[in-house]
C-alpha cells in the first residue's frame, strides 16, 4: 500500500517513534516529525520534515497543525501527545480518539472514575490532598497500599507503600512528581501483572492481544520485557477481553490502538489502567510478529484516513511466539568503553540494537531512562525464544569504567 500524497505528523521522535516513521515512509507517506527544538532524538534524521512543537501543549499542536497540510496525526509508544492528538484530531476531523478520551487515558483521577462508574473491575481508590486526608483514606484501605500521580506516565510518581510511614513518604514524593494539586490511593492488589493490545476502529475491536510482561523491582514494579502469547486460563482469558471491551467503551475509546495493564488476584482480572496508544518496549513488534503484519501499517493507515482492516486481514492465522527484552545494568553504574554482540545474526532474531556509545554514563537501572539496549526474538514457542535470548544475552559484551 503507498500513499505518495499524503502527510502524516508523529508526535515526538524519540526512539519509540523510530518504527512508525520509518514504516509511514516505505508506505510512501511525507512524514513530518513534532519535537521540541534543542535537541536530537533518532527520529530527527529519519523524518521527511521537523515541526519544533510542544507535543504536550494540545493548543500548539493545533495551531501548528492546522498550518502543516496534514492528512493525519499519529503517537505511539508516549504518553506526553496523546491529548494534543485528541484535540487536534477531533478539531481538524482526523481520525483518532476524542480529545475527551484523551483526557480520560491521561488525568488516573478521571480515568479510575469511569471505569468504576461503568463497572469494570478496578482497585479500590481515593483521590488525596493532604497528609490528613491521606490518613483518613488509611482508615478506610488495608495496607500495603499504592499512591500514584495522576499526570504522570509509566513508573513514575508511583510508589508502594506496606507502612504508614511509607505512605506518608510515598504521598510527599508523588506530590513532587505531579504538577497536580492532588494524586490517588489505592488498595494494592498483588498478584500476576500482564497486559493487553487492542485496536479499534470506527467502533470495531479488531483485537485484544494479552501478553506477558516480565518486570524489575526498582521504586515500583518497571517493565523491561514483553512476550506473547501467555499460557493462562480460557477463563482469564475471557475475563481480559471483557475488561478490557468495557474499558474500551468507559473511556469512549475509538480509532486508536490501545495499551492495557492488568493485574490477577484470586482468579480475578483487575484493570490497573489504559491508554489511546500502543504500548512501548517492543509492543508493536510483538504485535507484528503475533499476527504476521506490520502493526506500524495499520497505525499509519488509520492516521491517514485509509481502512486498516484492509492490512489486518492478511494476518496469519496461526500465531507465533515473540519475546523483547530491554538491556540494562542491574548493579553497576559508570562510563561505557564498549558495548557489542559477538554472536551471530539469524532470520529469528528481528533486533539487537543499543541506545548507547562509548563514552556515555550508564546508571544502575530504576526507570526505562536508564535502558541501553534492547532485543527482539521470534520463535513457534515461547520457550524456544527464552532459549534464544539467554543465548544471546551471554554474547553481549558491556564494558564499563
Amino acid at each position: 500500500m503507498m500513499f505518495t500524497n499524503k502527510r502524516l505528523l508523529i508526535l515526538g521522535a524519540g526512539r519509540g517513534q523510530v518504527g512508525l516513521i520509518k514504516t509511514a515512509k516505505e508506505m510512501g507517506i511525507c512524514t513530518i516529525v513534532g519535537t521540541m527544538p534543542n535537541n536530537n532524538p533518532p527520529g530527527i534524521s529519519l523524518a521527511d520534515e521537523v515541526c519544533h512543537m510542544d507535543i504536550s501543549n494540545p493548543d500548539e499542536v493545533l495551531t501548528k497543525s492546522k498550518v502543516l497540510e496534514l492528512d493525519g496525526i499519529a503517537t505511539c509508544c508516549l504518553d506526553t501527545g496523546v491529548t494534543s492528538l485528541g484535540k487536534s484530531c477531533e478539531q481538524l476531523d482526523f481520525p483518532g480518539l476524542s480529545e475527551n478520551a484523551a483526557v480520560l487515558c491521561q488525568d488516573k483521577l478521571k480515568m479510575k472514575t469511569a471505569l468504576m462508574e461503568n463497572g469494570v473491575s478496578t482497585a479500590k481508590f481515593f483521590k488525596v490532598s493532604t497528609e490528613e486526608e491521606l490518613s483518613q483514606c488509611l482508615q478506610d484501605l488495608m495496607l500495603p497500599v499504592i499512591i500514584k500521580a495522576t499526570d504522570l506516565q509509566g513508573s513514575k510518581g508511583i510508589y508502594i507503600a506496606h507502612t504508614t510511614e511509607e505512605a506518608i513518604e510515598g504521598f510527599r514524593n508523588s506530590m513532587l512528581d505531579t504538577k497536580r494539586d492532588y494524586c490517588i490511593i489505592e488498595e494494592f492488589i498483588e498478584g500476576w501483572e500482564f497486559g493487553a493490545q487492542s485496536f479499534i476502529y470506527n467502533g470495531e475491536i479488531l483485537f485484544v492481544l494479552p501478553h506477558g510482561d516480565d518486570t524489575f523491582m526498582s521504586h515500583t514494579a518497571i517493565p523491561v520485557g514483553h512476550y506473547v502469547p501467555i499460557e493462562c486460563s480460557e477463563d482469564i482469558l475471557r475475563q481480559t477481553e471483557e475488561c478490557v471491551r468495557s474499558s474500551i467503551k468507559a473511556l469512549g475509546l475509538d480509532n486508536c490502538a490501545v495499551n492495557v495493564d492488568l493485574i490477577v488476584r484470586d482468579g480475578k482480572v483487575y484493570i490497573i489502567e489504559l491508554t489511546g496508544r500502543v504500548g512501548a518496549n517492543c509492543l508493536p513488534e510483538l504485535v507484528s510478529i503475533n499476527f504476521g503484519i506490520n502493526y506500524y501499517e495499520m497505525i499509519s493507515a488509520m492516521a491517514i484516513g485509509e481502512d486498516p482492516r484492509q492490512i489486518w486481514e492478511k494476518r496469519n492465522k496461526k500465531p507465533k511466539a515473540g519475546l523483547a527484552k530491554m538491556l540494562f545494568s542491574e548493579n553497576e553504574s559508570g562510563i561505557l568503553k564498549n558495548i557489542a554482540y559477538t554472536g551471530l545474526m539469524d532470520e529469528d532474531i528481528l533486533e539487537i540494537s543499543f541506545f548507547v556509545k562509548p563514552g556515555d554514563e550508564i546508571r544502575v537501572f530504576e526507570s526505562s531512562n536508564d535502558c541501553i539496549g534492547q532485543v527482539i526474538v521470534k520463535g513457534n514457542t515461547y520457550e524456544e525464544c527464552v532459549e534464544k535470548l539467554a543465548n544471546i544475552e551471554k554474547k553481549i559484551v558491556i564494558e564499563l569504567i
